[in-house]
Parts: C-alpha cells; structure tokens; sequence
C-alpha cells in the first residue's frame, strides 16, 4: 500500500475548459454545463468539500465540492441509455482503474456529440451581407470549446456532481 501523501491544486479552478461533461454511470446520464457555471455554484452556495481516492492507496488521492444539481445554472441533463457503452463499465467503480473509467466516459460524450444529443454553447452572428443572404446563408455559427469529461459514477444518485479542486497521483496513472 502506498501511504498518504500531499494533494495539489488541481481542478475546477485551474483547468481550461469551456464546458464540463460529467458522465453518471449509476443512471446512464450526462451533466452537461459551462464551466464557469460550476465554478460559481461552489462560491455562491458554500459548497461543502469531499474526499476521494484510490485502490491500493492509504488516504485521499482528491478533494473536491459536492454540488447540487440544482445549483448549477443552465445545466442540462442527457439521459443516453441507448448507448452500448454502458456494458463495458464493472459493477462497482472501484472494480476499474480511474483511467478505464475516464476512457470510457470520453468515448460516451464522444457518441453523444456525434448523434447531436450534446449541448454547445455557441457564438453567433447574423450575417448581414446580402449576397450571402441570397446563397441561403443567414446566421454563422462559431464553436471552438474545449469540454473537459469526468467520469463521475454516481452523480445521478447522488443529485451532485464531484468538482475537483485537489488531487495527488502516486500510482502515476493517467
């Protein structure tokens, strides 16, 4: 067993993304929502913190905020029973590696982008130009977001998703 060492800010607040993804494997569904909007439910309701960690580790390998569903703005939830996906993932989470879990959490917003199902948050413009107009072209559409995926197991029964904000990883998995 590998002992208990120092977590590192690593999270939420210090990610790049535009939109989260978190995949809930105990009722096959998506929470979907921008970023920002996480990051403001933790302030605006005190979240409270949580640990996590791993097999084969003594003591917390993350901590994070418990967030309520509803504290979210504008979060949308995607239901995707129909994916097949869902069989690949064990019984128990702790029964996979966090890196078989986030894999396969990936491949199922991948699926659920490529059947139109994922939300986007879009910039868009009228385009005003006249000879465009009359090619049929009305409005331009910009999206160049970068959705960060969290394989979070059972957020659809616990009415929270797990923000991170701290993690250590001495297994050295990716």
């Amino acid at each position: 067993m590998i002992q208990a060492g120092e977590l590192f800010e690593y999270g939420i607040q210090t990610e790049h993304s535009d939109v989260r993804a978190h995949v809930s494997v105990c009722n096959c569904t998506l929470y979907i929502f921008p970023t920002k909007n996480g990051i403001a439910a933790v302030k605006a309701h005190a979240a409270p913190l949580a640990s996590a960690g791993q097999n084969g580790v003594i003591g917390r390998t993350a901590e994070g905020w418990k967030v309520r569903h509803e504290w979210i703005a504008d979060l949308r939830i995607r239901k995707f029973s129909s994916w097949d996906g869902w069989k690949r993932f064990a019984p128990d989470p702790k029964d996979m590696t966090t890196s078989a879990r986030g894999k396969l959490a990936v491949e199922c917003v991948i699926e659920v982008m490529r059947r139109g199902y994922f939300p986007f948050w879009l910039d868009a413009t009228e385009d005003e130009r006249e000879n465009v107009q009359i090619q049929g072209t009305d409005i331009l559409v910009f999206c160049r977001k970068k959705v960060q995926v969290k394989c979070d197991w059972r957020a659809g029964e616990t009415g929270n998703v797990f923000l991170q904000r701290a993690e250590r990883n001495p297994l050295r998995r990716t």
